[in-house]
């Protein structure tokens, strides 16, 4: 139980600094060797955690977007019976939940906004087929990916751009899409 909790202990450091260096310098200008050093852990301790410094990056960015998928559960039986309070308890919830990580994903899509931005895409699009199936409705699919991909857009613009608070961000967004019908 002690092991355990000194490696979470240490896969927390390592991660705190690999998002602290992504602050200062681009992804490809940071070495193993600086995140151990900022971490105060061996290298032998990071790659017992990570293969590399992108192991470290696409770990981080699968903990986010799993964070973010628990948020798209579905809110409805059946899509047919979904009113505009379903609709804004579904945003409300995905942008809760990107508030929860805000820093991390602020850090990921300044050093990489492709990957992070195709990435959450591509994790909205399968929760939302995936919850559908569920219920045994199904959107259609161009709906599907041009609402994933304003979500993403949206959440770019958000934390890129502006200093919305979470509430005036959830506003927005609604304004935005809440007329659409989500899952």
């Amino acid at each position: 139980m002690k092991q355990d909790l000194r490696f979470k202990k240490t896969e927390k450091a390592l991660q705190k600094a690999f998002l602290e260096l992504l602050q200062k310098k681009d992804l490809t200008k940071i070495s193993v060797k600086e995140i151990c050093e900022l971490a105060q852990v061996s290298r032998n301790a990071f790659y017992q955690h990570y293969e590399t410094k992108d192991h470290l990056y696409n770990n981080l960015l699968q903990q986010i977007l799993m964070a973010i998928e628990k948020a798209c559960r579905p809110l409805v039986k059946d899509l047919t019976s979904i009113t505009e309070t379903e609709n804004r308890l579904f945003l409300d919830n995905i942008l809760l939940a990107v508030e929860q990580h805000r820093f991390a994903i602020f850090q990921l899509l300044s050093s990489q906004p492709a990957i992070f931005s195709a990435a959450f895409q591509n994790m909205l699009v399968s929760a939302i087929h995936h919850n559908s199936d569920q219920i045994g409705s199904f959107p259609d699919t161009s709906f599907v990916h041009i609402f994933s991909g304003g979500v993403v857009a949206f959440v770019c613009y958000w934390l890129l751009q502006t200093n919305f608070t979470l509430e005036e961000a959830q506003e927005k967004l609604f304004t935005v899409l809440g007329q659409l019908k989500v899952v």
